[in-house]
């Protein structure tokens, strides 16, 4: 384990079920007498590092307010960032969502000086992308478990990505409903671009198999978590994503608005009902920001974890 001049420890640790790989992981220690641990969950894309300047942030913030400054954590996943390969291979949702109750136990019966799992209200989550579906698996699989979420940018879980996307050939197609200025050809050259790149069968690094998140996860407003946590939905900029997509896919900016920010704010809509009215805050947009939030701005997420820690009165 080593330590930074930041406070943020690195260690890895080999869980009990899988000792013959390493998981990497930041932590940085709270106060002495404080009982909440803050997990930050990856996407696929970005590993743990990318949370490094939102948790110095969330440390300074609730210093200069004079709050209890929680235990925060940060890991990558097995085959991603630092850590190992998964022992047993590819891995599918539940698997990761099992590694990762195995390493909050073990963890932080290292780091802690209390049970994290003794008591409700202990636990929050900050997560990104198909972090956030990770969450949602976790507080199903284990209920009641989780005080807090903050849902940054979250993978439409049941949603085939391809299919966002008006299919040209199909029947019934009409040209003339395409935005000005785009084609059919545009249209089938952004489907197979997203069918090669995003679509559920398409291997990753991580060796994460998605293809069982849509019947895990069928709705975005259910199941509801139990216990009513408290919730916060941030999405993309709308303006900012399009932009990305033209840039990186050569998708047409004006496709972008018509055909997945729409989409994309209604799940968020309706994933900010997981809760009690009272309990959830949001959808937010986050100004300027693309799909990976933390990044383009890990001030305003930093913000957003202290908003949610005073809404739990911590």
């Amino acid at each position: 384990m080593t330590r930074n001049p930041k406070d943020v420890e690195h260690g890895q640790i080999q869980l009990k079920t899988k000792p013959s790989s390493n998981l990497h992981y930041s932590f940085m220690p709270g106060d002495l007498h404080s009982k909440i641990l803050v997990v930050f969950l990856n996407g696929l894309i970005l590993p743990q590092s990318s949370w490094e300047e939102t948790i110095l942030q969330t440390k300074l913030k609730t210093q200069k307010a004079g709050a209890t400054r929680p235990h925060l954590l940060s890991y990558d996943r097995y085959g991603q960032g630092l850590s190992d390969k998964d022992p047993n291979g590819d891995h599918d949702m539940l698997d990761a969502v099992h590694d990762l109750h195995d390493f909050l136990v073990e963890s932080s019966e290292k780091k802690l000086d209390f049970n994290l799992f003794s008591a409700p209200g202990q636990l929050i989550f900050v997560c990104n992308s198909i972090g956030c579906a990770i969450a949602r698996l976790f507080a199903t699989e284990y209920p009641g478990k989780v005080s807090g979420f903050l849902f940054l940018d979250s993978i439409m879980a049941h949603v085939d990505l391809v299919e966002l996307w008006p299919n040209p050939d199909a029947p019934g197609f009409e040209e003339s409903e395409l935005p000005a200025g785009t084609t059919v050809d545009q249209l089938r050259s952004v489907r197979q671009s997203y069918r090669q790149r995003f679509h559920a069968s398409v291997p990753n690094p991580e060796g994460l198999n998605r293809q069982t998140l849509s019947t895990l996860l069928p709705h975005a407003d259910s199941p509801k978590l139990e216990g009513a946590p408290m919730i916060t939905v941030i999405g993309h900029d709308w303006d900012r994503f399009a932009e990305e997509n033209e840039k990186s896919f050569g998708v047409p900016k004006v496709l972008v608005m018509r055909y997945v920010n729409p989409v994309w704010h209604e799940y968020n809509n309706n994933l900010a009902t997981l809760t009690k009215s009272d309990k959830s805050r949001g959808p937010i947009i986050a100004e300027g920001c693309g799909h990976f939030i933390q990044k383009d701005d890990p001030v305003f997420v930093a913000d957003e974890v202290c908003k949610l820690l005073q809404r739990l009165g911590l």
